[in-house]
């Protein structure tokens, strides 16, 4: 094989590959991956139970959704419980103010975490392992009555 023939099978792979390792590359990406388009669910108001625990079950699943994905509840004590109910790991953690989390949580697992919280506001949290696909949720402290 001789240099010029050489020159133009380089030339002609080199495209290839390139367009290749982009479709790879492009087809990794979870930016549009269908459990990214799921919508938010719930918007429920938590009763105080008994010895005034405000206590919710917040469901995860292979939608990487909270649901719900918001809940309100008045200062005081609040008792969440994180229920695994898809064959995907989560946890609950949030972010800002507060500092409370609820550990990785298996298929079929639940586990919970107790606090008080004395002020008014809204109180992100996510699902650290599935952040990026933007698994996340609100608790809203309504001031008391």
């Amino acid at each position: 094989m001789n240099q010029g023939s050489r020159a133009v099978r380089v030339a002609a792979v080199v495209p290839l590959t390139l367009a290749a390792l982009s479709l790879l590359v492009a087809g990794c990406s979870n930016r549009n991956a269908p459990q990214t388009d799921t919508p938010r669910t719930g918007n429920v108001t938590v009763t105080p139970g008994p010895g005034g625990v405000q206590a919710i079950t917040i469901h995860g699943d292979d939608d990487l959704r909270f649901h719900p994905s918001t809940f309100h509840v008045r200062p005081g004590t609040v008792k969440i419980t994180l229920h695994d109910s898809g064959a995907t790991p989560h946890e609950l953690a949030f972010t800002g103010k507060l500092r409370n989390q609820i550990s990785i949580t298996m298929q079929g697992q639940s586990n919970s975490m107790e606090f008080t919280v004395r002020v008014p506001g809204r109180y992100p949290f996510i699902c650290g392992l599935h952040e990026r696909e933007n698994m996340t949720g609100t608790m809203i402290v309504d001031p008391a009555r």
